[in-house]
């Protein structure tokens, strides 16, 4: 099988050193504790755990400011981070793509209290939901590419991540599916490694803000193959489901409006 390639900068863009928020892992755990056998998580299943998203910091991003608690120490506009561990990547990471969905997120305008709704294979199931509110013209059905990953690390591990792709986002979405159609032809989605990177787009206002970049790098090891399709199995068998971290972070930026 053919090897890796290197990482290979997108042209025009500097590569940012990578800071990273320390997430302890089971890797760095006690030998003492590592032998325990998970007790207290009896009652926490698939339907109870999200996957993290990836998401790019804004201008306007909670974790630029200090006294907030989604404050990320050292990050820069245009960095790459997960919503979950809050690690943050640096402005390029490296993605196998594993299982490509659409769905309608129904989210409330943050100005109204900001919330999510849940989220729709149908605009019609989402537009009933909206319906049930007390005021649905305070609600939107946002399109949302969902693209579930593996992030490729530095050292070779892989771990889940999804991109969500909604607004302009979504032509990044369309350019993408059209580049894995292009680079690795019929067969399996996740036979090819992605650069995402983050680079300066604008909305009709005139309003700039970080959008996402791709390109096609290589291809993964046998193992992290193996490890997509493993994800790939769990999802379609219905062992596992396709469940975002749903919070508002990285919905209200400059190409929303800064409505949500």
């Amino acid at each position: 099988m053919a090897t890796a390639l290197k990482k290979k900068p997108a042209p025009n863009r500097a590569v940012a050193t990578k800071q990273t928020t320390a997430v302890v892992g089971k890797a760095d755990m006690p030998d003492y504790l590592r032998k325990s056998k998970g007790r207290g998580n009896e009652a926490v299943g698939m339907a109870d755990v999200v996957i993290p998203r990836l998401e790019v910091v804004q201008a306007l991003s909670p974790c630029l400011k200090k006294n907030d608690p989604a404050f990320i120490a050292g990050s820069e506009v245009g960095d790459l981070f997960n919503s979950v561990t809050r690690e943050n990547y640096g402005q390029t990471v490296e993605l196998i793509p594993v299982i490509f969905k659409k769905q309608w997120l129904v989210w409330t305008d943050r100005r109204k209290g900001g919330g999510f709704k849940g989220a729709f294979d149908t605009p019609t199931q989402a537009a009933a939901r909206i319906k049930e509110e007390p005021n649905p013209a305070d609600h939107e059905a946002m399109e949302t590419a969902q693209q579930l990953c593996l992030i490729r690390k530095e050292d070779g591990a892989t771990e889940e991540i999804v991109v969500s792709m909604s607004r302009t986002k979504l032509k990044v979405s369309r350019q993408w599916n059209s580049l894995i159609r292009l680079t690795t032809g019929d067969a399996d989605r996740f036979t090819g490694v992605y650069s995402m990177f983050s680079v300066d787009d604008s909305n009709a206002n005139g309003d700039e803000y970080k959008n996402f970049g791709v390109q096609f790098v290589g291809y993964p090891t046998e193992d992290q193959y193996k490890a997509a399709a493993a994800l790939y199995e769990a999802i379609e068998s219905g062992k596992r489901e396709l469940k975002a971290d749903p919070s508002q972070e990285g919905i209200e930026t400059a190409d929303t409006g800064g409505e949500y």
